[in-house]
Formats: C-alpha cells, structure tokens, sequence
C-alpha cells in the first residue's frame, strides 16, 4: 500500500502501480464472471461448477476490499497532494460506489457457499453483471476525474523541468 507523501509526483507514481495491479484483478474477476456465466447453462459438473462460483465470490471480496480500503484512500490522497479541487469528484462519485458494494457483497454472501439454485442464480449473476458494470463505470470515471487529470500535471511538470 502506498503511502502518503508531500511530493505530489511520487504521490502519483505509487497510486499509478497501485491502479494497474488493481485494473489487472478487475480483469481477473471479469473473467471469472464470464466463465461462471458460460459455464451456468454448460455441462460443467456441480462441484466444478461451485469451484468456480466460490472463486468469483472470493475475486469479489478480495477486489471490493482492495478499491476500499486501499485505491479509493490513495486517490484521494493524490487529490489532496495536487490541491487541485478534484476532491469534489471524489465526494460525488463514492457514495455511488458504496451503493454498487452493498449489492455486490450480498451477492458474494448469499452464493459463496451455495450454488444450488441455479434459476435464482441466473437472475443474480444478471443482476450482478449490471452492478459491476455500472460500479466499473463509476470507478473509471473517479480515475480519470483524480488521477488522469494528475498525469497530465506530473507529464507537464517533467517536460517543463527536463
């Protein structure tokens, strides 16, 4: 987890390695909920099936905590270092990111160890397909509202110094 520093560009280059790794997990988790998705109207064999239904629920936790706790934190850290205003967009993005987290985590709670009903899971995978899009959706444009707009202060700053 990177750390607060008074050097906005440092700031920026810790949150920059924190988003990719983040964005590589968001990836992984897209994936598995494509291959759960694929494998629900399958012939995958239930206890293959529920492997892959307790990993996702796993991908969920592991990527909701992760911009939680850790990336949403960093960005605003990064706003506060550039002192620019774009803290605002963080206050009116992250309580719409909190709504999409509470839906998601019941998904995760209600499916983690029980795959059984297949009906009812295929109306909330649907369901959660939707929420992930829209969380994706909010959380994009808290990264470019934060974040991309820094990148282009910190390419400005070393072309003007190099």
């Amino acid at each position: 987890m990177p750390t607060q520093t008074t050097n906005p560009k440092l700031q920026f280059e810790a949150v920059e390695s924190l988003l990719t790794r983040w964005l590589q997990e968001r990836r992984a988790l897209l994936g598995k909920y494509t291959e759960i998705v694929v494998t629900l109207d399958g012939s995958a064999t239930d206890e293959a099936f529920m492997s892959r239904q307790s990993k996702l629920c796993e991908l969920l936790v592991d990527y909701i905590s992760a911009g939680h706790f850790e990336v949403f934190h960093e960005l605003i850290n990064e706003a506060e270092q550039f002192g620019d205003g774009s803290c605002a967009i963080a206050e009116k993005i992250m309580p719409a990111i909190g709504d999409t987290t509470e839906v998601i985590l019941a998904y995760e709670e209600k499916y983690a160890n029980d795959g059984e009903q297949r009906e009812k899971l295929r109306r909330d995978l649907a369901a959660l397909g939707e929420m992930l899009e829209s969380r994706f959706q909010l959380e994009d444009q808290l990264i470019a509202g934060l974040h991309n707009r820094h990148r282009r202060l910190v390419q400005d700053q070393a072309s003007l110094s190099g």
